[in-house]
């Protein structure tokens, strides 16, 4: 009986968990039938022949195409989503597991951080989250206008969803769809191969008309804003460049102490737990055994963090590159690599307070060990806990304090390490030997 209401319960607080492994086992189930009972061949023809079913005509199979390609991105998306939930789950239970285990912590990071690398380059196209309730002002005055809705719809029906189905439809549509669309371009090849040679004297004429356009347009007004853009941009652009240069050697010295502040808070997880469990009940016989913590370290000064100056010229930095004058050029160069992104991303929740405490410099270690007000004695009278009461304090300290600042500055320390790697590599000067051959062969450098 024990054991049944036992299972009642884990069922009961894990029902979310329960329907993301659900969720995924279905899906890997129907992908694994699909693999075992039907080549993708075989698949391909069932589908074709289903869809041949419902439609008689070009316009009806494209339609029917597009609408399980949607569907299909859907999906994918929706996976990924469950996916990303449950992942994040397991990876909290097991950070906090192996807390005071510092290699398996590690590992657990990277494959966490490569997971959230691989989600990023396997999403298609759907977002899940909830908008706005309430509409405001500037909501209304950045609703599109009635040209902006045709071009978006334009840019739907061109898009490669519709692309994809159209040339499945051709594909698809009869026995002889191929071949004819084949010999018609192999056919339109040779017209125009042979009408290019029959009237190779008059290209002369033409490449002059086109040279004139050009020209035109090179000395029109708006050819010459155009090119002041683009000229601006591109200094513009060396100048994030140099920025992202002197970032990276400030972080270089972040992570360096952040990893020996993090690594002695994880050598010295027992003693500050006892440190803290003193702190907030220092004078009663249930703290009385951790009398010897208060004895050698009477105050957080006495532990050997050590402070990073560098945190607030790193934030002065990143201040700039989101600054109005800089932010378009840098999220354009950001978005060039997962790495990148991930630091811009990472960073926008980061204040100096905060990573102090992620690294546990002296200041931030000090700030996270304040006692709560319901711990100050207000009057003669001191108020006792028992030991029930402490040791849930502790609990509490030590999974939502201690153990989730180790992990995320762990993190922290992870996503710039990998923003260092990837940016000394960008940045070097054989980096872009190729790039550099071709621009000094064309006078372009």
């Amino acid at each position: 009986m024990r054991r049944k209401n036992n299972i009642k319960q884990f069922l009961s607080e894990n029902k979310p968990l329960i329907i993301e492994w659900l969720f995924i086992l279905t899906f890997l189930l129907v992908l694994l039938g699909i693999i075992l009972y039907r080549t993708p061949v075989g698949f391909g023809q069932l589908v074709n022949s289903w869809n041949h079913k419902w439609a008689s005509n070009w316009l009806g199979l494209f339609a029917i195409y597009w609408m399980e390609i949607v569907l299909l991105m859907f999906i994918w998306d929706l996976f990924w989503f469950r996916l990303v939930g449950l992942v994040e789950t397991i990876y909290d239970e097991l950070t906090h597991l192996w807390i005071k285990k510092k290699w398996l912590l590690i590992k657990l990071i990277r494959f966490k951080y490569g997971f959230d690398k691989l989600r990023f380059r396997m999403r298609i196209a759907f977002f899940f989250g909830g908008g706005k309730s309430r509409q405001e002002l500037i909501d209304y005055l950045g609703y599109p206008t009635i040209v902006e809705l045709l071009k978006s719809l334009f840019y739907i029906i061109i898009s490669r969803t519709s692309i994809l189905a159209g040339i499945i439809t051709v594909l698809t549509f009869n026995s002889s769809s191929f071949d004819v669309v084949k010999n018609e371009a192999i056919n339109l090849w040779n017209e125009s191969a042979v009408f290019i040679w029959d009237n190779f004297t008059k290209l002369s004429a033409v490449v002059v008309l086109v040279l004139l356009v050009f020209l035109g347009y090179f000395v029109s007004r708006h050819g010459v804003i155009r090119r002041a853009i683009a000229q601006a941009n591109r200094k513009k652009l060396e100048e994030i460049v140099q920025m992202h240069r002197k970032l990276s050697n400030i972080i270089i010295e972040i992570v360096l102490t952040g990893s020996k502040n993090v690594e002695y808070a994880i050598n010295c997880y027992d003693l500050l737990v006892e440190f803290w469990a003193h702190k907030i009940q220092p004078d009663t016989p249930v703290a009385s055994r951790r009398k010897w913590v208060h004895q050698h370290y009477r105050d957080s000064k006495d532990f050997r963090f050590k402070d990073i100056s560098e945190i607030e010229l790193f934030l002065g930095e990143l201040e700039k590159l989101k600054s109005a004058d800089n932010a378009d050029i840098s999220r354009w160069f950001w978005r060039s690599k997962y790495e990148l992104i991930s630091l811009f991303v990472s960073s926008t929740s980061l204040k100096i307070e905060r990573i102090d405490r992620l690294l546990f410099t002296k200041k931030g270690f000090e700030d996270m060990n304040k006692i709560p007000k319901k711990h100050f004695v207000s009057s003669d009278d001191v108020e006792e806990f028992d030991a029930d009461i402490i040791q849930a304090e502790v609990d509490k300290y030590k999974k939502y304090t201690l153990e989730s600042y180790i992990i995320e500055g762990l993190e922290l320390i992870f996503i710039l390490y990998r923003y260092l790697k990837v940016i000394e590599t960008m940045l070097h000067i054989d980096s872009d030997k190729p790039g550099r051959g071709l621009r000094a062969f064309t006078n372009k450098e």
